[in-house]
């Protein structure tokens, strides 16, 4: 595979991955099996996290800056996470090591977040035409009123108040971070729709806060990987971490100039897209 090949999709990987903090994983384990043919699942996983890793390293200050972040609720979702990273990659180096199954496994994954996504947004422009729905906003600015106290943590974004138990992001994140380091991926693919979807998070301020808790749960995910000898390729994963990192300092912009709706249709329709390839193809 050509360099360059390689190079272009870790820029697209990066791009889509700091926009809207979701599909990074998926798009580069879509890459490393089917256009650069990576086979060996135990090698697929680590590869993919460690572009997840490079990738989140380099978006985060972006956003930090411009103060889109909740960092209490990062670090919540990955103390959680921690435990979950663990327990999955070590179930997944054990018994999710053959392809056969691990690739239906994973579209059907897919699938279904893409689902869980569409139906939301169908919702939401039913719910805008009955005038029974705001509008998805735009870009605001910064976080504020961020304030962790015993049992919930809360913060202000625009005119909204957010409160949130605080257990509610500590069980989600080992859910979370146990299904992404059985798959090998990031794990923002579930982290933005439970930000999104159940605590009604907008996309502007989901990826710096996503990669938080990614990144704490993929440092032990690839440790433990490492650790039972998984092999690396390093003539593909090299450039394809350049290519991301490059990706991740153009993905903030584009993020800050789309509605919130534009961002979660761009993830529905990349994950179903993939899910679709896995499953059937």
């Amino acid at each position: 595979m050509a360099l360059a090949a390689i190079l272009a999709w870790g820029v697209l990987v990066g791009i889509v991955f700091s926009a809207i903090g979701a599909a990074g994983g998926i798009l580069t384990s879509f890459g490393l099996i089917t256009l650069f043919g990576v086979l060996e699942p135990n090698s697929v996983k680590p590869m993919t996290q460690i572009v997840v890793l490079a990738t989140a390293l380099t978006f985060v200050p972006g956003y930090l800056k411009r103060g889109a972040v909740v960092p209490s609720l990062g670090v919540l979702l990955g103390l959680g996470g921690i435990v979950g990273a663990w327990a999955g990659s070590t179930v997944s180096s054990l018994y999710l090591s053959d392809m056969a199954t691990f690739r239906p496994l994973f579209g059907l994954l897919t699938l279904a977040i893409a689902a869980q996504i569409g139906w939301k947004l169908w919702r939401h422009w039913r719910g805008t035409r009955a005038g029974t729905a705001k509008a998805m906003e735009p870009f605001i600015g910064a976080v504020t009123e961020k304030v962790l106290k015993l049992g919930c943590m809360c913060f202000r974004y625009g005119e909204e108040t957010y409160r949130i138990p605080v257990i509610s992001p500590l069980i989600a994140g080992a859910v979370i971070a146990f299904t992404a380091a059985l798959f090998g991926v990031g794990g923002g693919f579930l982290m933005v729709p439970y930000m999104a979807s159940i605590l009604g998070m907008p996309m502007h301020i989901i990826p710096a806060t996503s990669a938080i808790p990614i990144f704490m749960s993929l440092a032990v995910s690839v440790g433990n990987y490492l650790q039972r000898g998984a092999p690396l390729d390093w003539s593909i994963l090299v450039p394809l971490v350049i290519g991301a990192v490059v990706g991740a300092i153009l993905g903030p912009h584009i993020n800050r100039r789309l509605s919130n709706h534009w961002l979660q249709a761009a993830m529905a329709v990349i994950v179903t897209g993939i899910g679709l390839k896995y499953v059937f193809f």
